[in-house]
């Protein structure tokens, strides 16, 4: 198999991780990455040792490379979509970090950009790889376990200024709402875990007491789902408490 060319665009902490993740794939590698201010691309370039990565301020030069057949989105969530339609129309295989879009509209849009170029894409849900999900999942496939019938998925997880996307990411244009901006990993892990179609949704959200965090949108959230076999699901988020990061993984079985 030939060495596929990867751009990344962004240089925040976790097109780090990507680069990483691209490094120890022995078929991939990283050509170029963009970034508002050319200096950071290539601080970013030296940082990771790359010595065949040019660096851009302009994600369309980056996108001409001939170099470069994947392109990895690690910018903010609102310009996942412009971007991710301008790769797909330069013919660029998709990671996109998610979410993938802030409403239905542009997530329709970059669908159909996808569609029209026929390039591969994938959200960067990177949970379903973690060890735990994954012994869950294979207990949950054999019936181990039991039969499901209630799975419970939360994401608690205190986004403040602590984190460099602290700023844009407590503005309802930028930050969307606790599902999108962190949330939907749960999301996505209770449908992985249930593997059925949702029928039924509602969710309810607030603010807490004192918005420590000052979000612009109800940073707390609980949602419930029924599933076409009769499985229910819930997922809590939140992202305005004090908390780094806790993740509670929680599927009942009869």
């Amino acid at each position: 198999m030939k060495t596929l060319g990867v751009g990344i665009v962004g240089t925040g902490w976790v097109s780090g991780e990507h680069i990483k993740a691209y490094g120890v794939n022995p078929h991939t590698e990283v050509r170029g990455i963009v970034s508002r201010e050319k200096a950071r691309a290539e601080a970013k370039a030296r940082e990771h040792q790359l010595s065949r990565c040019r660096a851009y301020d302009r994600l369309e030069d980056m996108l001409a490379d001939p170099d470069i057949q994947i392109v990895s989105l690690c910018t903010p969530h609102h310009l996942h979509v412009p971007q991710g339609i301008a790769a797909a129309k330069a013919g660029k295989h998709l990671l996109i970090e998610k979410p993938v879009a802030l409403d239905l509209q542009g997530f329709r849009e970059l669908l159909a950009a996808v569609r029209a170029a026929k390039v591969k894409t994938v959200v960067s849900f990177v949970l379903r790889w973690n060890p735990l999900f994954e012994m869950i999942r294979a207990l949950l496939k054999d019936g181990t376990v039991g039969r499901l019938f209630y799975a419970e998925v939360d994401y608690l997880h205190g986004i403040g200024p602590w984190y460099a996307q602290y700023a844009w990411n407590v503005k309802k244009e930028t930050g969307g709402s606790s599902l999108l901006t962190a949330g939907c990993h749960a999301v996505d892990g209770l449908r992985w875990f249930v593997g059925r179609q949702a029928v039924e949704v509602f969710s309810f959200s607030n603010f807490s007491a004192q918005n420590p965090l000052r979000y612009e949108y109800e940073p707390n959230s609980v949602t419930v789902v029924k599933f076409e076999d009769g499985t229910l699901g819930k997922v809590a988020s939140s992202i305005d408490h004090p908390a780094r990061q806790r993740r509670r993984h929680a599927p009942s079985l009869s």
